[in-house]
């Protein structure tokens, strides 16, 4: 058996972890790096069963619910992997050890630094404001399909 050398705060984390899941570390461990999937796997969508629709948040102005809901859960293995990815540099654990089941319930989105965000966070976190947004209003209102064309 090869021994490997960590710190002792990554290696108390590691046993927090494992003691809350009634797991021994390597049992964690073990699950951990099957889930840090590789670069070439396939990743399926979610199934609808367990990131079921109240799950996933609408907005207003979506036009096709279903075709929203089936992206989300497309793109959904793609961002566990980079929250997993950041969770990992930045010796989260307790995140990283998290299912997909379970992220299905409670993850939001990543943000604009790259730090993944729980539902939970919601009330305080505010996404900084899109400067392009206001532009698609205008441009949804207005009656010139070309804008190129146009003299200001």
């Amino acid at each position: 058996m090869d021994e490997l050398v960590i710190s002792e705060q990554l290696a108390q984390r590691i046993q927090a972890v494992a003691r809350q899941q009634s797991r021994d570390p390597e049992s964690l461990l073990g699950t951990l790096l099957r889930q840090m999937a590789s670069a070439d796997e396939v990743l399926l969508p979610r199934p609808p069963s367990s990131l079921t629709d109240a799950d996933i948040e609408l907005a207003a102005d979506v036009r096709d619910p279903d075709a929203y809901r089936s992206a989300v859960r497309a793109m959904r293995p793609k961002t566990y992997r980079l929250a997993r990815r950041y969770w990992l540099d930045t010796g989260n654990i307790e995140r990283l050890s998290m299912t997909d089941e379970e992220l299905d319930k409670v993850f939001w989105l990543i943000d604009h630094e790259g730090v993944p965000r729980f539902k939970s966070e919601m009330n305080e976190y505010q996404p900084p404001v899109d400067p392009f947004a206001g532009l698609i209003g205008v441009l949804e209102n207005t009656a010139h399909d070309d804008l190129s064309e146009k003299t200001i």
